[in-house]
């Protein structure tokens, strides 16, 4: 997705970009920024400096940037089925397992729950470091750069 905006801060080899459309061309449809609140003046993206040093910007300078945009199955995937998944297995596993029942001094429902709950954490932290390696691949790039007059 492509959008336009005005550089309005740079701080530590970083631009704040605020984007000048009502909502992001991909947003329109969402109508999440409902839920943000009242302030419609624009969304700021942050831009790196590996970035800015192919495209040297200033505060006030307009910008074009490249903004890469996750599936929405994928992240379906990650946020619903994974953990899902795993609470479901987590909860087989633990009610067969005969030694995590004896080790936790617990039932079949309690080592099941134990196992759920050990699994389900598991999947949330492998879903993170999923989402963050995500967002260092694909942030936000400046791909044209123009000087107010």
């Amino acid at each position: 997705m492509r959008e336009t905006g005005t550089v309005i801060r740079l701080c530590g080899g970083r631009a704040a970009i605020r984007i000048e459309s009502p909502a992001p061309e991909v947003c329109r449809s969402c109508r999440a920024c409902q839920a943000i609140g009242p302030d419609r003046s624009g969304f700021v993206l942050w831009v790196d400096a590996d970035d800015l040093a192919a495209h040297p910007v200033q505060e006030g300078d307009q910008v074009t940037i490249d903004v890469a945009l996750p599936s929405p199955w994928r992240a379906i995937l990650l946020v619903f089925v994974v953990p899902l998944a795993a609470l479901l297995t987590g909860l087989v596993l633990g009610s067969q397992w005969t030694a995590l029942q004896r080790w936790t001094g617990l039932g079949p429902q309690g080592a099941g729950l134990v196992g759920g709950g050990v699994l389900i954490a598991l999947a949330f932290v492998v879903v993170w470091m999923g989402e963050r390696r995500f967002e260092k691949r694909h942030r936000p790039r400046v791909v044209e750069v123009k000087r107010p007059a």
